[in-house]
């Protein structure tokens, strides 16, 4: 199930970013589990993408659409566990570290950081987030 609770917050994009975040179960009522048996176990996963693509699919304030204004916007930025981009540092916890300069290559606004795993023949979002680059 998707985490939609704004944790991200906003970021300069003259600087590095790193993303780090600890992913826990949750029970059906939406409670974390909070021991270390709550951590997500990403050891299954084929795949993990982390990708960041703008809010609005069609407009972002410049006056101009995104990708042609489909509706799927492409990302701006990107990490995979495949491509040594991102990695799981400890169990539940996963990190992409996006280097200085990166964030300069698309205009400041809001942005969905998204999360997808991969195991066996299936892919899951587990997580959307927005964050706004300043």
């Amino acid at each position: 199930m998707p985490s939609f609770m704004n944790t991200l917050g906003a970021r300069p994009r003259g600087g590095q970013w790193r993303f780090r975040h600890v992913f826990r179960w949750s029970d059906a009522l939406g409670r974390l589990d909070v021991t270390d048996a709550g951590l997500i176990d990403f050891s299954n996963c084929s795949e993990i993408l982390l990708t960041v693509t703008p809010r609005d699919a069609r407009h972002h304030g410049w006056g101009e659409c995104w990708s042609g204004c489909s509706s799927e916007p492409q990302p701006v930025l990107s990490a995979a566990l495949s491509t040594g981009t991102l990695a799981i540092s400890n169990p539940g916890i996963l990190e992409a570290v996006f280097p200085a300069g990166s964030l300069l290559t698309f205009p400041p606004g809001l942005y969905d950081v998204r999360v997808a795993v991969t195991i066996g023949p299936e892919t899951e979002e587990i997580f959307r987030e927005p964050i706004e680059f300043a």
